[in-house]
C-alpha cells in the first residue's frame, strides 16, 4: 500500500476527512494532528490492503465497501471474515511482536478506508497521552469482540454460521461471490447451495 495520497481527493472522501476532525471529543490541537496526519482514499477492487507475509504498517477503519480476510493453506484461500462499514481492521499483536502478518486482507469492490499509520500513532500517543489510554480500551474491547466471534462461530453449525450472516452482515451477499462465503462458512460452494435451499424452503413454509 502507497500511504502517500493525501491529495486530489473527491466530495465523499472530504466530507469522510470533515467527520474525522469535528469530534466534540477532540482538542484543537488534537483536531488539527488528525486533519494533517489521517489518510483517507478509495481502494479499487482487487487490491490488497496487506499480503500474506508482509509487514504491517498501519491500522484502518473502513467507511465503504467489503474487505476479505483470508489465509492459505495448501495452496488454497481460506476465508476468515468479511469486514464492513464501519469496522476497524487492526493486527496489534503482530505488530507488537514484529512478526509478518499470517493473513491477507483482500477489497473485493470498491473501498474507501482511513489509514492511521503506526508512525503517526506514536507520535500521536506522544504528544496526547491522554487519547493511548482510549484507543488501549478500544484495542481490548474489539479483542473481546473477536473471541467471542469465534467462540460463536466455533460451536455453530456451518448452516447456523450462514443464518448470523445474514443477520450481523447482510451488505456482505451484494459484493462477495458466493464461493468466498462458502469458505467462511467451512463448506464446498455446493454445500452452500442446499444450505441456501433449505433455508428458502424453510421459509416460504411459515
Amino acid at each position: 500500500m502507497n500511504f502517500d495520497i493525501t491529495k486530489d481527493l473527491d466530495q465523499e472522501l472530504l466530507e469522510i476527512r470533515k467527520s474525522l476532525i469535528s469530534s466534540d471529543y477532540n482538542t484543537q490541537e488534537e483536531k488539527d494532528f488528525f486533519a494533517e496526519k489521517i489518510i483517507v482514499k478509495k481502494v479499487k477492487k482487487g487490491e490488497f490492503l496487506i499480503r500474506e507475509g508482509q509487514f504491517i504498517k498501519a491500522s484502518y477503519h473502513l467507511y465503504k465497501g467489503c474487505i476479505r480476510e483470508y489465509y492459505l493453506k495448501d495452496g488454497e484461500e481460506k476465508t476468515v471474515s468479511f469486514y464492513t462499514a464501519g469496522d476497524s481492521l487492526s493486527e496489534e499483536e503482530n505488530t507488537a511482536n514484529r512478526v509478518p502478518s499470517a493473513i491477507s486482507l483482500e477489497c473485493v469492490c470498491e473501498c474507501i478506508i482511513s489509514i492511521f499509520t503506526f508512525e503517526v500513532e506514536k507520535e500521536m500517543f506522544r504528544r496526547f497521552p491522554r487519547l493511548e489510554s482510549q484507543c488501549r480500551v478500544g484495542a481490548e474491547k474489539r479483542y473481546s469482540n473477536y473471541k467471542t466471534e469465534i467462540n460463536n462461530y466455533l460451536s455453530s453449525s456451518p448452516g447456523e454460521r450462514y443464518e448470523n450472516l445474514m443477520k450481523t452482515k447482510p451488505e456482505i451477499f451484494q459484493f462477495v461471490p458466493l464461493y468466498h462465503i462458502a469458505s467462511y462458512l467451512g463448506v464446498k460452494p455446493e454445500s452452500l447451495s442446499r444450505i441456501r435451499n433449505r433455508l428458502r424452503t424453510s421459509s416460504s413454509l411459515k
